[in-house]
């Protein structure tokens, strides 16, 4: 159509998206049986139903384009699978071929898969519904003999044990042994002559009573597909199809979200596929056929799989399975009804977490009564002031400063613009450094960063020092405006002189680009700039902090880096009503940005294991480190700016920080006990959300036993995502990924926002947190995290970020 529609060829390449949400786990497909048996116990009856959107009706495509008329003709269709290959003397096949509304099928394909798992599951109950042997059942109603052929082959060749009743086989342990078989001719094509082949699976497996898993530890299959041009190649072929079947007959659930109706996950990465400790011995007989023309093997050997496995089930335990997949909690449920146990309730794990007293600040001035007395004095003059255009415009200056300041003291400048970070605010995406545009959302608006460049016109290169001074303490522009403080002139204000002339010798020297940036408009009255003037009263503290006695120099520069330049606190201390730092107990004592939490730097800091000054030194500066992870979201533009500064000035803020440390409770804890605590976990907590885990994430996550096969995919027993209180944090990993690391080297993580429903990834990060960080009491279960999923599903992230 597109290409008549354009009068050219056309070609259309599906992205993966596109193709799940065409057919992602295959067509639905419901199969009912009636039927029973005569005196004799013989078949007396077989009525089979059912109904799928098959692919024998014709596409859209050829009824648009006049290929196919449009008439009930087109849509007659003789399904051949649909018909039992056993005699019934009564027999009814009706087939309802749907409309393809919904596609939710752990088997892909249509037709010949399930249709042959509900004959052979059904024929295999009427066989101990008579009292007899299986296969000895099979063979009495067979009417294909190079059929009956194969099926006396492959059961000789399984060394089959004839029973009429299940449970025969004595118990190991925990462990029911069983046997099922299953038979099915596949015809895939039009002419069977030309397209079928006869396969016949023996499946040995072992369920475990106790959590429902289902072993498959020996698959027999015969096959015979005529001629075999390539016996090893079919083989192989044959391998491929059993770990496949294998595989989505025991893991791979369908669930539907109930918001859409529509299928839950669409993770390619997710597919469940079984784990090489759990592959079964597979051994292959091929019917000698040098007579015969060569059929082809396709799919035949996939068709019988899940009726064999389920067959086996049956024999294990008694209960018969009629719906895969059979997951172990499918199992395990329909144990315990058979039993006449109810299902338990889970529960989270019984945790505690040990108090630890928060430590303020040993510099910061806390607001007192008297302060805040102060400050609203203040506050109504600096209304008053700002009303009247209190501040003046500061007059600019015409003389290019590029070249009035020495090397070492641009260099200077250099490193404590990386301390501040000051071109990654001042950088739209994509955009050129420093020449401003980002968007900077706060909770009174959306703040856009000035263009920081030399540029005369649209930048700072008429600024004097002193206009670039006020500008950084008081937060007024040369113009005599006021700032918002999303540019954090709070923090810069504790600044000395020197640092300062430093930093605008540096920005002085760089090249001018010319571009103006969108205009900041807040909602009213957060869009009346003199308003500034009352808030600057209350929160502002103009000037470097004094001193502390009795710390040494080191720690005197890292606490002036980390509260002034560093503004630390402007993403790692949580804020009051009007959008001021706390003060007290709350400084450093972590916060919440744009749906990230920025995690606690003193004594409420949960890092599992303690930090050590070299440790945080190596983290900030190289965005990891082995004992804590690796750095994300906007941490890792912190470490692109913190790696082109001082590392004395780098090791100094460690030395202040590692301080605020709780020092009540002494951390012994190694990271290696800390992984093998964690590894132990694992057994108590399988499950579905186990499995979605080892099959999305468990190929780059692991307890340190695997490669590292994605840059530095630490043992996330260490990551103190999994620790903290909020499970913020690792939801927006889980949904927008690692798309652009503070360094290639660290490794980029996909995003699965697009992928996984709020329940999975809700399930799946509750599992992590039992599973990861169950150590010392320190983590307990997070509350139902769905609701937390679905509010920080509004933060978009970028889906591709080119590598830096």
């Amino acid at each position: 159509l597109l290409s008549r529609a354009v009068g050219a060829p056309v070609r259309v390449q599906l992205t993966r998206e596109q193709e799940h949400a065409w057919e992602p786990k295959g067509a639905a497909q419901w199969m009912q049986i009636k039927g029973g048996l005569d005196d004799q116990g013989a078949p007396l009856a077989y009525d089979f139903a059912t109904s799928y959107p098959s692919n024998g009706a014709p596409t859209l495509a050829l009824l648009l384009t006049g290929a196919v008329p449009a008439t009930p003709q087109a849509f007659e269709m003789g399904d051949r699978t649909a018909v039992p290959p056993y005699a019934y003397p009564h027999q009814r096949i009706t087939v309802n071929d749907m409309a393809p509304i919904l596609r939710a099928s752990w088997l892909r394909g249509v037709s010949a898969l399930p249709n042959s798992f509900a004959h052979e599951s059904y024929v295999d109950e009427l066989a101990h519904a008579a009292g007899v042997d299986p296969v000895a059942y099979r063979l009495r109603h067979l009417q294909d003999e190079r059929a009956a052929e194969l099926v006396r082959a492959t059961a000789t060749k399984a060394g089959w044990l004839p029973h009429t009743v299940a449970q025969t086989q004595a118990p190991q342990g925990d462990w029911l042994p069983g046997q099922g078989f299953a038979y099915a001719r596949y015809v895939h094509s039009k002419f069977p002559g030309f397209g079928a082949a006869w396969a016949a699976w023996v499946a040995d497996v072992q369920v475990n009573r106790q959590t429902g898993e289902v072993h498959v530890q020996r698959v027999v299959v015969g096959q015979d597909a005529g001629l075999m041009v390539n016996p090893l190649g079919v083989q192989q072929q044959v391998h491929g199809n059993v770990l496949q079947t294998t595989s989505r007959a025991l893991k791979e659930r369908v669930a539907l979200d109930p918001a859409t109706g529509l299928v839950e996950s669409r993770e390619w990465g997710s597919y469940p596929i079984l784990n090489f400790r759990e592959v079964p011995v597979v051994d292959v007989l091929l019917m000698p056929r040098p007579g015969e023309p060569a059929l082809g093997v396709g799919e035949s050997a996939s068709v019988p799989g899940t009726a064999a496995i389920a067959n086996a089930i049956f024999d294990a335990t008694g209960v018969r399975l009629r719906q895969p997949p059979f997951t172990p909690e499918v199992v395990l449920a329909a144990l315990d009804a058979a039993e006449g146990i109810a299902a338990p309730s889970p529960t989270p794990m019984d945790v505690t977490r040990p108090f630890a007293p928060q430590v303020a600040d040993p510099q910061r001035r806390p607001r007192r009564w008297w302060a805040l007395a102060g400050a609203l004095a203040g506050a109504v003059l600096g209304l008053g002031a700002a009303a009247l255009g209190w501040r003046a415009a500061i007059a600019p200056v015409s003389a290019n400063l590029a070249g009035v300041f020495g090397a070492a003291i641009v260099e200077r400048g250099r490193q404590l613009s990386a301390v501040g970070n000051c071109v990654a605010c001042h950088t739209a995406e994509g955009g050129i450094a420093g020449a401003g545009g980002r968007a900077l959302v706060t909770p009174f608006g959306t703040v856009y960063s000035t263009n920081l460049t030399p540029d005369a016109e649209t930048g700072i290169g008429r600024w004097s020092f002193s206009a670039f001074q006020r500008a950084m303490r008081d937060g007024v522009s040369r113009d005599g405006h006021r700032l918002y403080p999303a540019f954090p002139y709070t923090a810069f204000g504790q600044t000395s002189d020197d640092d300062l002339t430093a930093l605008y010798a540096w920005l002085m020297s760089q090249p001018a680009v010319p571009q103006t940036v969108p205009e900041t408009r807040l909602a009213w009255p957060f869009n009346w700039r003199p308003l500034m003037g009352v808030w600057n009263a209350w929160a502002l503290q103009v000037g470097p902090l004094p001193s502390v006695a009795g710390r040494d120099a080191q720690w005197q520069r890292g606490a002036y880096l980390v509260n002034g330049l560093g503004h630390c606190g402007a993403c790692h201390t949580p804020r009051d009503a009007l959008g001021a730092e706390r003060s007290g107990t709350a400084y450093l004592a972590g916060a919440v940005i744009d749906g990230w939490e920025a995690p606690a730097l003193g004594a409420l800091n949960r890092s599992p294991i303690a930090w050590t000054e070299a440790a945080l030194a190596q983290y900030l500066r190289q965005g990891w480190h082995p004992d804590h992870g690796t750095a994300g979201a906007s941490m890792a533009e912190v470490v692109r700016g913190l790696a082109q500064a001082s590392a004395d000035d780098v090791a100094a803020m460690a030395h202040y920080l590692v301080s605020l440390q709780r020092t009540t409770t002494s951390i012994s804890t190694t990271a290696a006990s800390m992984v093998n605590q964690a590894a132990k976990i694992q057994p108590s907590l399988l499950g579905p959300a186990q499995r979605m885990f080892d099959s999305a994430c468990g190929a780059c996550h692991h307890d340190g036993s695997g490669p590292e096969t994605q840059g530095k995919n630490l043992p996330l027993a260490l990551n103190s995502q999994l620790h903290s209180d909020s499970p913020d944090n690792l939801i927006r990993t889980i949904l927008d990924g690692i798309p652009d690391p503070a360094f290639a080297g660290l490794g980029h993580m996909p995003a699965f926002r697009h992928a996984l429903s709020d329940r999975q990834v809700a399930e799946l990060a509750g599992w992590m947190r039992l599973r990861f960080a169950p150590g010392a009491g320190r983590a307990a279960a997070w509350a139902d995290p769905a609701p937390t999923v679905a509010r920080l599903r509004r933060y978009s992230q970028p889906d591709r970020v080119e590598p830096r």
